[in-house]
Parts: structure tokens; sequence; C-alpha cells
């Protein structure tokens, strides 16, 4: 059995990387499933195929929620013919009447064998130990087991974060801040929306909420988005045919730096557009919708019931001053 080696650039109990960048996620703390409802469909073995193309096209999105159970299992319920029961799509994305009528469509439910769908729990989260596992296996739905998933994620994920890049643009907003609160801005806060592919800064914005009357709502994670919404408009509209290579998120896979936590409301805003890293100096310990610690706890980044996750890390180099705000605000 291979042993997953662990990197010394992260602290795995605390999920920190490189001593500053302290991800926001669940500790791993407990055994507790996190289930989320699926619809299964019950069919014919010699139907998986046409079945998981369908799944393939119809709800691809389901994949990546997915990668940590087995998405097949044999039905206890098949008598003569070896039947499979398979997770097919969130509850919430269909209806049963509308998924029947998807299978009768690509000939799996007819008059040779009725299909049968029910709805299932199924855990969302992954355990940390082999003997969990093989509980919630048995007791829910078969899982996929390759060793602690929490020390396999975090050794990938690090590889997706570039270090010097992450300084160099919470420097920036710091200083920026330091200089709005400098010159009497009560909210100094600071986004920058970047495409971590050209390293581009596609939005700067600053808090103006403080220094004449505007619109309470106006946070700058929001003015951003706005600002590269109107920005794609004008873009669009300058091109003679459209652009089939262009996606249909604004921010998708963006990297957003921030200097203090998104409210609840940017934090949906941010998971609405896309991004896929968010980095954060000052957590916003009441209206904060990431931090593991801020609010409610939501980590809305991570939640379950929403069809797009982001990673969050609350930068905490000590090297870097910290700036205070109404805990309101």
């Amino acid at each position: 059995m291979n042993i997953i080696k662990k990197n010394p650039n992260i602290d795995y109990a605390t999920q920190t990387f490189y001593g500053k960048l302290e991800r926001q996620a669940p500790l791993q703390v407990g055994y507790d499933p996190i289930f989320k409802t699926y619809w299964t469909a019950e069919i014919n073995a010699k139907d998986s195929a046409k079945l998981m193309s369908f799944i393939k096209q119809e709800f691809h999105y389901t994949g990546e929620l997915l990668k940590h159970i087995k998405r097949i299992k044999k039905s206890q319920s098949g008598k003569g013919s070896v039947c499979l029961e398979v997770v097919i799509c969130p509850e919430s994305d269909t209806t049963e009447s509308g998924l029947i009528d998807q299978l009768k469509n690509i000939g799996i439910d007819n008059e040779n064998y009725q299909v049968k769908t029910r709805l299932r729990e199924i855990p969302m989260n992954k355990p940390f130990e082999k003997v969990v596992n093989d509980i919630w296996s048995h007791k829910y739905w078969p899982l996929v087991w390759k060793g602690n998933p929490q020390i396999q994620d975090l050794n990938e994920l690090i590889k997706r974060i570039n270090k010097p890049t992450c300084d160099k643009y919470m420097e920036m907003i710091v200083k920026l801040s330091k200089e709005e609160e400098n010159m009497g801005n009560p909210y100094p806060i600071v986004v920058i929306f970047v495409d971590p592919k050209t390293d581009e800064i596609k939005s700067l914005k600053i808090d103006q909420r403080g220094l004449k009357p505007s619109d309470p709502l106006n946070h700058p994670v929001l003015s951003a988005i706005a600002e590269i919404a109107d920005e794609e408009l004008k873009a669009r509209e300058k091109r003679v045919t459209e652009d089939k290579t262009q996606n249909n998120y604004l921010c998708l896979n963006y990297h957003v730096y921030t200097t203090h936590e998104p409210c609840v409301m940017c934090s949906m805003a941010l998971v609405h557009s896309r991004i896929s890293q968010l980095i954060y100096l000052d957590p916003s310990s009441k209206t904060g919708g990431i931090d593991r610690n801020s609010g409610e706890g939501y980590m809305i980044h991570l939640s379950c019931s929403l069809n797009w996750k982001f990673e969050s890390f609350k930068y905490t180099d000590q090297k870097v001053c910290k700036l205070d705000l109404d805990f309101h605000v």
C-alpha cells in the first residue's frame, strides 16, 4: 500500500499553506455525514452504458460533486437478470415524472423493463478513516476509499497556489486600504479581481459608502462584478459574430483578493460569478459568509446545496498589518 507523503509547506491540522494561507473549510473533527438527496434509478445492467452517457450529457456537473462515491451499485431487488442502482442527479434538479420521461426517451424505461426511481440520502463529505468509510458505505451508499482524503486534497490544492502572486496582491490591497484610511475613508475595503491565466487585474474597487451618499448595498465586490459585466457587454457589442469560445460566466475561475471577508450577500455573488479562489485579510465576524468562525459559520463557498464551490483562504501573514473595521459592515 502506497503511503501518501506529507508536504512540509502544509499544516494539515489547521489546513494552512506556507504558514499564512488558512483554508476555510471544516476541520478534521467528528464523523457525521452531510447528506444531500439524490434521484437514483434501478435499471437493467445492459443499459448501464446508455444511462451513464445520458448522465454525462445532462448532469455532467455532478461528476465532480460525486467523485468520492461509487456511482453504480448492484440492486438488492433484482430478480432473474442483474439489476443496478445508479445515482443520477440532485432531487431539486428534476421531478420523478420528468426523470422517467427522460429515461423513456433514451430507451431505458420500456415495455421490457420498467425502471424504478427512488430518492437516496447520499453523504457529500468523505470519512477520514477506512473503518468509517466502510460503515457509511454499508449504511448509506458505497464510497470510494483512497486513503485519508484530506491529505490527498491538500497536497493537490497547494499545487494550484502561487504564493508570490498571493503575496503581491495582498500587499497591494493593504497599501491601498491604508491610504484610504489615512484620507478619512471609514470603510477602507479594497477588492481586486484577477484573471490567473494572464495575471491581469479585471477590476479594482474601493468601498465608497462612507464618503458620499450611495446605495448601502453597493459593496465593492458587487461593484467589481458590475464593472466586469459592463466591460464584457462593451466587448460583445464590438464583436461582429458571437465568439463560441467565450464562457457564459463573467468571472469564471478568477481569483479575488480583498482586505475584508465578503458578507453573505457578496459571498453568494462570488458563487454565482464562478470564481475559483478568494483570499481575504480580515474576517467579518458578524456579517461574513466565508470564515468558519464568522456569522453562522455558513462557509457559503463550500455549501453542498449549491452547484459551484471555490477555495477560500484567510491571509494570516504577521508581517501584514490588520485593518480595523466596524464588525457590522
